[in-house]
């Protein structure tokens, strides 16, 4: 676990890279069905991993990822709602996820992705 500590903007944005990279590689993401998993073999998991890497290939990961993990939410999302339509759960405050386990986490990681993405952008990072 993450040591709690001020941090600047950019560091907040390199540590919200590295744990979504984390997550990414944690669920063996694929972009589709068929693509290769988030893995070393894949240019943007060193792009988010490397502490060498500049902040710009960063950002143009961060971004790359975010429009692939969306993508596959939507999926999950659909994937969901067939789902339910033949099991309808009570949710009486109408707040429970509509979405799979992978959907759940997939939230969790395009959030730290635009959380990052916003930070490079807030300290100037361009690509």
């Amino acid at each position: 676990m993450m040591a709690v500590a001020e941090k600047t903007t950019l560091g907040q944005a390199r540590d919200l890279t590295r744990l979504a990279a984390q997550w990414l590689q944690l669920l063996s993401f694929a972009a589709y069905d068929g693509a290769p998993v988030y893995s070393p073999s894949v240019c943007y998991y060193h792009a988010m991993l490397d502490p060498g890497v500049s902040d710009t290939e960063r950002l143009t990961a961060c971004r790359a990822m975010e429009r692939s993990v969306r993508r596959r939410l939507l999926a999950e999302d659909l994937a969901a709602e067939s789902n339910r339509a033949g099991h309808r759960p009570v949710d009486p405050y109408k707040l429970h996820w509509h979405t799979t386990r992978d959907g759940a986490a997939l939230w969790m990681i395009v959030h730290l992705l635009s959380v990052a993405i916003r930070g490079f952008e807030n300290e100037g990072v361009t690509t």
